[in-house]
């Protein structure tokens, strides 16, 4: 391929790993970028072409053969979760099979169509560990080498798929592991960042401070969606990153109340007193000040709260809710060790990743830029952070 130009199509652009990958390849002059999704991505496109497709639609699929031929990468972001129950949809038969026929009904045509094809990363999450399954009882940290839970799960099968097809072949395929996704995308699943935002600027709208949640907390290992993009292309040329499957996480460690008093101080909110709350419940009571707060602003952002989170909105309860002790770490913690050794030693604080996205929509006005809502800059490890109140409990 030495001469020849590259080729990435990136499935899944208007998500939140899909669109930081735009972001990365879009502005450069070495790739020719197409960007997949139904909708149209909140990130510029810059050298990008959008092509919508159903990857959930064959037809639709082979129809866009064309678009996807002759690529040499793949980055392969795309899911599909249930809007009626996100949380019964991580075991629904039909969605698993669902999310393993839309990898299938994407790579079908493209491998077909596509000679010179180098590399497939695909992008998978926690739930590989079986982190969603109550009943798992699991090793801390998680690492790359634990057998499989017991049961179905669409990232086995996504990842089943790819093994089998790329034998004999020469290109190879990544796959990656992320923490909690932190980045910037519109009706985008499981983005708890922009929840938290919306829910801040709505108090911030209505006089109020920030209430911190008590009592327990889970911890949370943030991933930053750049710091994915660039080990996307990272694994594209790796020899150490052929066929293997990687964890990557930012290097720190939050407890997710935690989050709440860092929004507060990015955004100049004071701090209501630790108490209990639902923010789901909280954000749907504040819900009918964000139409008038999208003409106010000047916001480019739907005026429908719903389309703006998406299923994320589900979460939202979940992030603010006390856990009993023993489900601090339900969600895990991720060994990076495997990656590093790889190679790749990208690490992000994830303090000034909490200020870069919620002052990245602002700045593309998915959320109000309230005057001095930026007091300070933070540095790496968190300084000119406040410390959270003792009254909160921890584990």
């Amino acid at each position: 391929m030495m001469g020849h130009r590259k080729k990435i199509v990136i499935a899944g652009a208007s998500g939140l790993v899909g669109g930081a990958a735009l972001a990365r390849f879009g502005k450069r002059d070495d790739w020719d970028v197409v960007a997949i999704s139904r909708r149209p991505p909140l990130m510029p496109l810059g050298n990008a072409t959008h092509v919508s497709i159903d990857l959930g639609n064959p037809e639709d699929c082979a129809r866009s053969a064309h678009a996807l031929s002759n690529a040499t990468h793949v980055v392969y972001a795309a899911l599909s979760e249930r809007s009626d129950d996100l949380f019964a949809g991580w075991t629904d038969p039909q969605q698993i099979a669902l999310n393993e026929a839309m990898l299938i009904n994407l790579m079908e045509p493209l491998i077909q169509g596509s000679p010179g094809l180098q590399h497939v990363s695909l992008i998978h999450g926690g739930k590989a560990y079986g982190v969603h399954l109550r009943d798992q009882k699991l090793k801390m940290p998680l690492h790359e080498g634990l057998p499989r839970h017991a049961g179905d799960n669409f990232y086995h099968r996504q990842e089943d798929y790819i093994t089998q097809r790329q034998r004999g072949s020469s290109w190879s395929w990544t796959i990656f592991r992320p923490g909690g996704i932190w980045g910037a995308a519109i009706g985008a699943n499981m983005n708890s960042l922009l929840v938290l935002a919306v829910f801040a600027c709505l108090l911030k709208e209505a006089g109020r401070g920030m209430p911190v949640p008590s009592g327990y907390s889970a911890y949370n290992e943030p991933t930053d969606v750049d710091l994915v993009a660039e080990a996307v292309e990272w694994a594209g040329t790796a020899p150490t990153a052929r066929n293997e499957i990687f964890n990557i996480a930012n290097g720190d460690i939050l407890a997710w109340h935690d989050l709440f008093e860092l929004t507060a101080d990015i955004l100049n909110m004071p701090l209501e007193s630790p108490r209990k709350f639902d923010m789901r419940e909280e954000i749907e009571n504040l819900s009918h000040l964000w139409p008038a707060m999208v003409d106010r602003y000047g916001l480019q952002a739907p005026r429908d709260l719903n389309e703006l989170l998406g299923t994320s909105l589900q979460i939202a309860g979940m992030l603010s809710n006390d856990v009993p002790p023993e489900d601090v770490l339900r969600w895990g913690l991720l060994s990076t060790i495997k990656i590093r050794q790889a190679g790749f030693t990208g690490c992000v604080s994830s303090f000034d990743s909490l200020r870069k996205y919620i002052e990245r929509y602002q700045d593309l006005r998915v959320i109000p830029t309230f005057s001095q809502s930026r007091p300070r800059k933070s540095v790496a490890g968190g300084a000119n952070i406040p410390i959270v109140s003792s009254e909160i409990v921890r584990p």
